[in-house]
């Protein structure tokens, strides 16, 4: 693969009701402001300023093309707008193809992951060229222990080699594309599950524990926080390797 930006593009799957924190008052959490625009224009904001990485595509539920398309105009984040499936991973392939015909590799990265580094997306970039996919996770501090009967805890589950999946994850285009062509059925719920479910190998590239993704009410006011250091301290800088 080339190592242009046009020949690397991403997808961002913003299709989500969020249910967990949208409300009469107050929007999806996609589209919930997040310093000075909203929590999807922040995320695309990180990829459209990045070297690595060329054309975005962001996927949404039908009926809201046009105002995803005023939003994004709104704050000058250059992407296209297509219509989504039934579950992400219909989504992600609806916007994989949607990618204009130079893309060889592309990212999929949560819309609501504002806090994806620049460090992070060139090291999955850099890993997905040399290997042909890869992903970012960060791996498991805390301890894990099952459920039981009842309110009770049951066993501990060791937690070596066990890793947290994040976003960006990304592969060769025609991988990707003929991975969902070819699921016949597997629903995965990220990438790294279809991509291995077709028998492709998946590259471990670190993360970043503040690559978090905005899902519960208790996350806004911790994402909020943290946007007020985020673009101050221009953090992510750093191009070591990362992958593991």
């Amino acid at each position: 693969m080339s190592g242009s930006a046009e020949r690397v593009g991403v997808v961002l799957p913003a299709g989500g009701s969020g249910s967990r924190m949208a409300t009469a008052e107050a929007p999806a959490k996609q589209f919930r402001l997040l310093g000075d625009a909203p929590v999807l224009v922040q995320t695309l904001r990180a990829f459209l300023r990045h070297p690595d990485v060329g054309p975005a595509v962001v996927v949404v539920r039908a009926g809201e093309e046009g105002a995803t398309r005023d939003l994004l105009a709104d704050h000058g984040a250059e992407a296209d707008v297509v219509t989504g499936g039934p579950t992400r991973q219909a989504s992600v392939h609806c916007g994989v193809r949607a990618l204009p015909a130079p893309v060889e590799a592309v990212l999929v990265h949560d819309a609501v992951r504002p806090f994806v580094t620049r460090s992070v997306i060139a090291h999955v970039v850099k890993a997905v060229r040399a290997h042909g996919a890869a992903a970012a996770a960060v791996r498991v501090a805390d301890t894990l222990r099952a459920g039981g009967d009842g309110p009770l805890f049951g066993a501990t589950v060791p937690r070596d080699g066990l890793w947290a999946m994040q976003t960006p994850q990304g592969a060769r285009r025609d991988w990707l594309l003929r991975a969902a062509a070819n699921a016949a059925g597997h629903v995965a719920t990220d990438e790294v599950g279809l991509l291995q479910h077709a028998g492709h190998p998946v590259w471990i590239v670190e993360g970043d524990a503040r690559n978090v993704k905005i899902t519960r009410p208790s996350d806004w006011p911790l994402a909020e926080a943290l946007w007020t250091t985020w673009e101050r301290d221009d953090v992510g800088q750093g191009d070591g390797d990362s992958a593991v």
